[in-house]
């Protein structure tokens, strides 16, 4: 049975959209961008060596406190030096950024997160909707620096400096707390700005707590989930779109991929695509194409989104790769298995 929802605005094609949050925030640009919606958030300069799937995927944000990081250094954008990343013995790692980014050389560590600050996440400024996905309720805080990270710091640094770093499992109050303080920030930046809460339907492969994981997910949803809502209980300008109700709560093994933990992509696109129905009225309509795929088809489109020449590999196909013939999958290999599968969304 579909999940009933009444947003309380509407949106038009016109409207620009960034999006923040954990993984599936990458799946709802996609299918955003394939309806022909602006997506600020899309274009990121991104060597394959710092991240090897989606080009952005790196600037992934698990925890409301660590979306409130990027945001307020918006409106106060901090020095950066060596004492905002973690030395390891092949170089420096971003600890706001995803876990598993490899360690880069100091300087490099340096101006990838001045490019973050003053490029990529201060187009918000320029968005008139954000759409923010939640993913995790535990988080690790920098006590020495005042802020909450977004990947856990290594053992080495814990038992190092052990009153530097703390894990916190927030509740419900503290998550509104912070997603207040969210709203409060963003709408200093743009005042026209709506907002868009949801909570993330992809399980968790670990937690930084440690505990048993199915536990974390289970707990960290429900606390996500009753945030979100009783934020968009108060405003006007915030509505609550019940993403993670309309996957989890749908047959398991229809709505997730064959790795049994991502949303299948035609379970993405119907999601996006009631999204639309309800605040554009767009109809749904079937779009044969999946960007992994077309990007694992055509290494050079891939290096081109990667330098910002193209928004995405939707807009190469749409203004080159069709006339040109390009191949929407990889003929063989590795990437056209899974898309066998389903795997590959």
């Amino acid at each position: 049975m579909p999940i009933h929802h009444d947003p309380k605005f509407t949106l038009t094609t016109a409207d620009r959209f960034f999006c923040i949050g954990s993984c599936f925030a990458r799946n709802v640009e996609e299918h955003l961008i394939y309806r022909g919606v602006d997506v600020l958030s899309r274009s990121i300069l991104s060597p394959k060596i710092e991240s090897v799937a989606r080009h952005n995927g790196h600037v992934n944000k698990f925890t409301t406190l660590s979306m409130l990081n990027e945001i307020a250094w918006q409106l106060n954008p901090p020095e950066v030096g060596p004492d905002d990343f973690e030395e390891k013995d092949a170089g420096w790692v971003d600890l706001q950024l995803v876990p598993g980014v490899p360690p880069v050389p100091l300087q490099r560590a340096i101006d990838r997160r001045r490019y973050l600050v003053t490029d990529y996440f201060a187009r918000v400024r320029e968005a008139t909707v954000v759409v923010v996905t939640l993913g995790l309720n535990e988080v690790w805080k920098d006590n020495e620096k005042g802020i909450y990270l977004n990947a856990a710091p290594s053992y080495v640094s814990v038992r190092g400096k052990p009153e530097r770093f703390s894990l916190h499992i927030t509740d419900v109050a503290e998550n509104v707390e912070a997603l207040e303080a969210l709203r409060h920030a963003l709408l200093r930046l743009n005042p026209a700005l709506r907002l868009i809460v949801s909570v993330s339907p992809v399980p968790l492969a670990n937690s930084f707590s440690g505990r048993d994981i199915l536990v974390a997910n289970t707990l960290s949803k429900a606390v996500l989930v009753a945030a979100a809502r009783t934020l968009c209980d108060r405003h006007d300008d915030t509505d609550y779109f019940p993403s993670f109700e309309m996957v989890s709560l749908a047959p398991h093994a229809r709505a997730f991929a064959a790795d049994r933990k991502h949303v299948a992509d035609s379970v993405v696109r119907g999601v996006i695509g009631r999204f639309l129905d309800l605040y554009m009225g767009l109809p749904d309509e079937e779009i044969a194409f999946r960007e992994m795929a077309y990007l694992a088809a055509n290494p050079d489109v891939d290096a081109a989104v990667r330098l910002c020449q193209f928004s995405s590999g939707f807009e190469h196909w749409t203004k080159r790769g069709k006339a040109e013939g390009r191949p929407l999958v990889p003929v063989e290999g590795p990437t056209a298995a899974m898309i066998a599968v389903g795997l590959a969304n």
